[in-house]
């Protein structure tokens, strides 16, 4: 094989690298969103979804 033909096989096994990496990583980024959550939601003391709506409306409303 040319070395340009090598060179763009591993162009796209780098991409496609890349993506494997970008969906592994933006699955473990929710997972830590959703466990930072359910973190603070604990730490709080809520109870109920509309507990944590209003806080988040009072932080909004504040500028936070």
């Amino acid at each position: 094989m040319s070395s340009r033909r090598l060179r763009n096989i591993d162009i796209k096994a780098e991409r496609e690298r890349f993506e494997k990496a970008q969906v592994a990583f933006q699955a473990q980024e929710a997972a830590l969103q959703k466990e930072a959550g359910r973190l603070l939601i604990e730490a709080k003391g809520f109870t109920s979804t509309k507990q944590v709506e209003q806080w988040l409306s009072q932080l909004k409303e504040r500028g936070l």
